[in-house]
């Protein structure tokens, strides 16, 4: 089942069959220098990360989204929705490889709309580390709007909304 496809990008629910896939993503440093605590996760990380989420779209109809790459059916990484701190929050994580191409803003967008009009939600967060320079770019160029430092974790992020 697709979501959405755009001009390079297919987005999708998460299937079992992209674990394997997704703990080569979040085994990369790079990858998650700016999530949770900065480390490299574990296949046992990105297996239980796929199943949450697939439970999450079987229970609500939206979850955090498989992106791939249409050309080589790849999975790049995901973009979409969780609840944090009974909001809804934006993200998204991709491949290093895939970084700086365009890829980011171009399923951000599409699922963006598909959470504006198909889930309607009214008021959507995005959270993000300062130095994160590539996430941020992404999040002003949706139209989202600096609404507050916060700490989390111990960690001091910036939160930004869209409503």
């Amino acid at each position: 089942m697709c979501l959405c496809v755009t001009e390079r990008l297919i987005i999708r629910p998460f299937k079992k069959s992209d674990i394997s896939s997704y703990s080569q993503i979040i085994s990369d440093p790079s990858v998650m220098k700016y999530i949770g605590n900065g480390k490299p996760q574990t296949y046992s990380q990105a297996e239980s990360y796929i199943i949450k989420n697939i439970e999450h779209y079987e229970s609500f109809g939206w979850s955090r989204f498989a992106v791939v790459e249409s050309k080589s059916d790849t999975l790049i990484g995901f973009c979409g929705y969780s609840y944090y701190n009974n909001e809804i929050d934006f993200g998204w994580r991709y491949a290093k490889k895939y970084w700086n191409k365009g890829y980011g803003t171009e399923a951000a967008l599409a699922v963006l709309d598909i959470g504006l009009n198909k889930f309607n939600f009214s008021r959507i967060v995005c959270i993000s580390f300062p130095m994160n320079i590539g996430s941020i770019k992404i999040i002003k160029k949706l139209g989202f709007k600096f609404e507050k430092n916060i700490n989390l974790e111990g960690n001091e992020l910036k939160q930004y909304v869209y409503e």
